[in-house]
């Protein structure tokens, strides 16, 4: 039997470039204000190609800015593996030891905040927050976004390579966001606010820079 459900979702167009890896960044790193982290990242691009940024920034306020963007990045990482702490805890028997411990870590890793407070500005995207992060570990990155302390070089350099060097990762992130979303609609759970659809479109330029 055939079972169908339809709910409300703000479309976000993902091209297979530059354009969509940011895209994807901004949108799990400010969610509640893209358009700001995408200037960000379009300064990383003009730095990267030997521009100037835009609006005379300098060049280190330009990368500061990009720093800014890797730290939320690295928030969204950690709310992504939240949300499949609880999915798995409500979601996967429970005869699966390391199912088990992975999602009774969910509590240690909260610590004394709540859980509403510190992740409701990514509600919308927290399926692509979770999706993201599987990319990364799929892709052999599971060391990216990690660590509070690392060089701005470091950060930066990891930016740059998901933004200008090697795109694979963008549809493994969407098919897990999408499939994420799915699932969570058909577990009886819902979206709090309207969730962000990523949908994947290739036609556009693969070396258009961020807009």
């Amino acid at each position: 039997m055939t079972v169908e459900k339809t709910f409300a979702v703000e479309p976000v167009v993902i091209p297979e470039n530059s354009v969509g890896a940011a895209r994807i960044l901004a949108q799990i790193s400010k969610p509640g204000n893209v358009t700001a982290d995408m200037k960000k990242l379009r300064d990383l691009h003009l730095i990267l190609e030997g521009d100037s940024p835009l609006q005379n920034r300098s060049r280190e306020t330009a990368l500061n800015g990009a720093l800014t963007v890797w730290h939320r990045v690295r928030r969204a990482v950690e709310i992504g593996d939240w949300f499949d702490r609880m999915f798995l805890a409500h979601n996967l028997p429970s005869n699966q030891p390391d199912v088990v411990d992975y999602a009774r870590s969910l509590s240690e890793s909260l610590g004394d905040r709540d859980k509403e407070q510190a992740w409701d500005p990514w509600k919308p995207v927290v399926h692509m927050a979770a999706g993201f992060r599987f990319s990364m570990l799929r892709s052999g990155r599971a060391n990216y976004f990690t660590g509070s302390n690392l060089p701005r070089s470091v950060c930066v350099d990891q930016l740059a390579e998901l933004i200008f060097d090697d795109h694979e990762w963008i549809s493994v992130a969407v098919a897990a966001a999408e499939s994420r979303m799915v699932l969570i609609r058909f577990s009886a759970a819902q979206h709090t606010k309207k969730p962000r659809f990523f949908m994947l479109d290739p036609t556009f330029s693969k070396n258009t820079p961020p807009t």
